[in-house]
């Protein structure tokens, strides 16, 4: 003779099955943000990473006596600085007609690199080509004020989550101090109690190859 489960033994199992499942569950809830917020942070250093090393290389080879740096007193957010700066440049690098016979470049080209005052801020990179090349002063006529949040289609987006962008100009020997640092909420924790925020910083000091 078969026998059959009785109803407390039914109401047992699907109890059982009931824990396991949101054991299991909570197991994947904690790995999935476990897993958000390591893949935000690596993007934010990514995003960070290629901002610096574009700033890196133009601000290398540009001109030490050709440096503005926009850092007025109305370029903060909480605190924290936005700043500008606007260095000599080449449009085409590779080109013959752009050197004089020495070899020194005959800048036909101003760059501009700004944190906006947006929040978050967004680091973007301009280029102007005023009448007058070559060049043998800093960019004439830039204000603090001209560091749109909304520049339009020519500015190219370097960063998406800028907290600060500080800059320091030594025209004397030619040293930039750099400081960008980058923020952006990753969702919440493993534990599912707060809202994460990750925040990855770098800072470095380069030398203007060109008097």
């Amino acid at each position: 003779m078969k026998r059959g489960f009785s109803v407390a033994e039914l109401v047992l199992a699907m109890a059982l099955f009931g824990v396991i499942s949101l054991l299991i569950f909570a197991m994947l809830l904690s790995g999935s943000r476990s897993f958000n917020i390591v893949m935000s942070r690596s993007s934010l250093q990514g995003e960070l990473n290629r901002s610096l090393a574009r700033l890196q290389g133009e601000v290398r080879r540009s001109s030490a006596s050709l440096v503005t740096v926009l850092h007025s007193s109305d370029r903060q957010v909480e605190g924290l600085s936005r700043h500008g700066i606007c260095i000599s440049s080449l449009q085409d690098w590779r080109a013959a007609d752009s050197y004089d016979d020495a070899g020194t470049p005959q800048w036909d080209e101003f760059v501009l690199y700004y944190a906006t005052l947006q929040t978050p801020g967004r680091l973007l990179r301009r280029a102007y080509r005023p009448a007058g090349a070559p060049f043998s002063s800093p960019m004439a006529g830039l204000l603090a004020t001209d560091l749109l949040d909304h520049p339009g289609p020519e500015a190219a987006v370097l960063a998406q989550h800028v907290e600060e962008f500080r800059l320091t100009y030594d025209g004397g020997s030619a040293i930039l101090e750099t400081s960008l640092r980058l923020r952006r909420r990753a969702g919440r924790t493993p534990e599912g109690n707060r809202v994460n925020e990750e925040r990855v910083q770098a800072a470095c000091r380069l030398r203007l190859n060109n008097p």
